[in-house]
């Protein structure tokens, strides 16, 4: 997977601009809150549908215009011309498109292009919280199946519908409709539940697989690296659980069960990385199934997809720096970055300067 160019109208503070890219590494260097960020993040849209910044879509728009669009041309190893491109309005909608028509379903849009962001935040993703975890997954896995973003969705309106009604129930409102319903409900979330949790459950195994293979290269094989999805389920044991609590769930006026509240458990040697880690192996860790994500996207599709690291290097000591390196030989890589020196070994890549949302080579 190739990103040939990114272009840019009225994009946060990128007015108008068109970027291209080699295969290999390319490098978009500039001071901080000069617009490099929302470089990445504008072909990160293309890939993923929403961006991992803001949920305020019409931040997008760049103060004083009426939309915002961004715009990229890019090849795979079944086509070699291909584009995508997201248009945010002030009036709140959004459209897609893909090769020039019109796409209406986020199913039919993520995944044609696809991309691995690593920011710094992504390096707490080990002690963060479990939402940060399923994120991950749903993200990686988003680009994979369309099916999978279809069942995400669903799950998300009958989550919206089950708690109205757990609510309603809390505030002794409309109990007889909801002892009708809630039924209906429960039976549909358990049915996306035994589905949703099986295809997490399987992708975690694949990325224990290669996370575990990463992390002992990272550490000359002296520590061993194993992820766990904690919340497999059957739809009978799903129903169960959201039958039997079901007075526990009025007293709260939510659904307290479900794949919203699951969790990937990560251990270091046996012992779990959030809480006994160090802050050098919980990073290593978390660069470690970024880079299986990858190694899972090549394996699922035949190709590497691209990879975008903002400002990433910076933060990490040598040795993790030198082996992600290394290790991106025969990938397109896209990195930001506020330094001048620490690339002198790429001066034969492209760089790309960034200054004021303006990009000159």
């Amino acid at each position: 997977m190739i990103c040939k160019s990114s272009t840019y109208t009225n994009f946060r503070n990128i007015e108008g601009q068109t970027l291209y890219f080699d295969d290999g590494i390319n490098i978009i260097r500039g001071e901080n809150a000069q617009g490099k960020t929302n470089s990445l993040e504008g072909i990160y849209l293309c890939a993923q549908g929403r961006s991992h910044r803001s949920s305020k879509e019409r931040d997008f728009i760049k103060f004083g215009s009426e939309f915002a669009k961004v715009f990229i041309n890019y090849s795979s190893n079944k086509r070699q011309d291909m584009t995508l491109g997201v248009t945010y309005t002030q009036s709140g909608r959004k459209y897609c498109e893909k090769n020039g028509v019109s796409v209406t379903k986020m199913s039919g849009f993520i995944g044609n292009f696809r991309a691995i962001l690593f920011t710094p935040e992504h390096l707490s993703i080990v002690k963060n919280g479990p939402s940060d975890r399923r994120r991950f997954i749903d993200c990686a896995l988003s680009q994979l199946s369309p099916s999978y973003v279809v069942d995400l969705q669903t799950y998300a309106r009958v989550l919206i519908q089950r708690n109205r009604l757990l609510q309603e129930a809390h505030e002794k409102k409309s109990m007889e409709a909801f002892y009708e319903t809630v039924g209906l409900w429960s039976e549909k979330m358990a049915l996306l539940c035994e589905k949703i949790s099986a295809v997490r459950d399987e992708y975690v195994n694949k990325l224990s697989f290669f996370c575990d293979r990463i992390f002992a290269d990272m550490t000359q094989n002296k520590e061993k690296l194993t992820l766990t999805y904690r919340g497999r389920i059957t739809k009978e044991e799903s129903l169960r659980q959201l039958t039997e609590n079901l007075e526990r769930e009025i007293r709260y006026g939510a659904t307290l069960y479900g794949i919203h509240k699951d969790d990937i458990e990560i251990k270091i040697n046996n012992r779990e990385a959030r809480v006994f880690a160090s802050q050098g192996q919980q990073r290593s860790a978390a660069l470690s199934m970024k880079l299986a994500e990858g190694e899972i996207s090549n394996e699922t599709t035949g190709e590497y997809p691209v990879f975008l690291f903002d400002d990433i290097l910076s933060e990490l000591d040598s040795g993790r720096r030198g082996y992600i390196m290394s290790g991106i030989s025969g990938k397109q890589v896209i990195i930001t970055t506020c330094e001048e020196v620490a690339y002198s070994q790429l001066q034969k890549n492209r760089v790309i300067v960034c200054r004021e949302g303006k990009f000159f080579r």
